[in-house]
């Protein structure tokens, strides 16, 4: 198994790598957004451990970028020192599995085994379909009205974070942040760039087709969907580690986090 960590303590990391280094788990580090962003976008991670001890924003921000850009049922686990139930409850709210304390290597170990036995009990959405509209996730495709259309991957991502909230506000921080990481000018400006592309290939000008995409003036986007245009998700089976497959198997890894 692989896991990944964000943070810039370089002896939690080797900590931490030694630890599950027993359990067979590789621990790629990373001290920048940046880095593990770029990371992220072409390896599969069995796991996510943000360290929220100084880059409380970074954290924030990754997990925004991998709910809508990454497996959004890949676990991701917050280190941090304050663990009152204010903060714990602000960050599962901003996406996060669970928080644990980052001074207590015992208790990452077994937040870690709960997080993976929970995963065994998910499904990975890969389709959305609304209406006419099918996304495809891993082809950056999306059907309309029988056609294949390709996007690029950012043009995806937005598409995919607004089909899977339809009628629902989405502020410009919010998906600028979701599929760049983060909310800096440059992004705000190529986001409406984006945006007039997703409108002509997708057709997304008016409600006509039965879904358009408006703006909500100087603050983000919305898209709309015609009344007597049912939205319809399936979703297929995920491909899940050996490890945490099915709860009556042998894993060494859950095994012995728990023993």
């Amino acid at each position: 198994m692989r896991f990944a960590i964000l943070t810039d303590d370089s002896v939690l990391a080797q900590k931490l790598a030694k630890y599950f280094e027993k359990y067979s788990i590789t621990i790629d580090a990373y001290c920048t957004e940046l880095l593990i962003l770029r990371a992220m976008r072409t390896i599969t991670y069995d796991l996510v451990l943000l360290d929220a001890k100084s880059s409380v924003g970074l954290a924030s921000s990754l997990l925004s970028w991998r709910n809508c850009n990454a497996d959004f049922y890949t676990p991701a686990i917050i280190l941090t020192s304050l663990l009152t139930w204010n903060v714990m409850q602000d960050w599962i709210e901003a996406g996060a599995h669970d928080v644990v304390s980052r001074i207590d290597v015992d208790q990452i170990g077994l937040r870690v085994c709960v997080a993976l036995r929970r995963l065994a009990h998910c499904t990975r959405v890969d389709r959305i379909q609304i209406g006419d509209y099918v996304l495809n996730r891993g082809s950056d495709m999306v059907t309309c009205d029988g056609i294949d259309v390709s996007l690029t991957p950012r043009e995806f991502s937005i598409a995919w974070l607004l089909f899977s909230n339809p009628g629902k506000f989405l502020s410009r921080s919010q998906i600028t942040t979701s599929v760049w990481g983060n909310s800096e000018e440059v992004a705000a400006r190529s986001l409406e760039q984006h945006i007039y592309k997703l409108r002509k290939k997708l057709g997304l000008s008016s409600t006509a087709a039965g879904a358009s995409l408006r703006t909500v003036y100087a603050l983000g986007y919305k898209l709309e969907i015609s009344p007597d245009l049912r939205q319809t998700e399936k979703s297929a089976p995920e491909q899940l580690p050996s490890a945490v497959r099915a709860e009556g198997e042998g894993s060494d890894v859950r095994n012995s986090l728990t023993a």
